[in-house]
C-alpha cells in the first residue's frame, strides 16, 4: 500500500527475444492491482513472453538445466555462447558467472550463487 492508500505492484517480463518489460501497476486496492497484473501477464504470455531467469536458470538451455560449465547458457543478447569466469572484483569479493564473449554486447551477465 502508498501513503494515499492505493496498491502498488512491479511486474518484470523478459520475451524470448530479450526484450525486458517493467511494468508499474497502480490501483485503489490489492486487489486491483493483483487483476490488473493478471491480465497483464496474460497478455504478455500470448505474445510469447517468458519469465525472467534468475541465477542461471532458465537460461536458453532447452531441457530447463542450470547453467555450467559443460552446459553454458546463451546470451540473450546476441545469443552466442556465454563464457564462464571467476575471480576476485577490486573490494575483495568473489564472483562466478557467465558472460557474453562480445565485449560490446549489452548482454547481461548470469551469476552464479553459492
Amino acid at each position: 500500500m502508498t501513503p494515499d492508500g492505493s496498491a502498488r505492484a512491479d511486474v518484470f517480463w523478459r520475451t524470448r527475444e530479450g526484450f525486458e518489460m517493467h511494468l508499474q501497476l497502480t490501483g485503489a486496492s490489492p486487489g486491483d492491482v493483483l487483476d490488473e497484473a493478471h491480465a497483464a501477464v496474460k497478455t504478455i504470455i500470448k505474445a510469447g513472453g517468458e519469465a525472467r531467469p534468475s541465477n542461471g536458470e532458465g537460461n536458453g538451455n532447452t531441457n530447463g538445466a542450470k547453467a555450467s560449465k559443460t552446459a553454458p547458457p546463451k546470451c540473450t543478447v546476441c545469443s552466442k555462447k556465454m563464457e564462464f569466469r571467476e575471480g576476485t572484483n577490486r573490494g575483495g569479493k568473489p564472483y562466478k558467472g557467465f558472460f557474453c564473449p562480445d565485449r560490446e554486447c549489452e548482454g547481461k551477465p548470469v551469476w552464479i550463487d553459492d
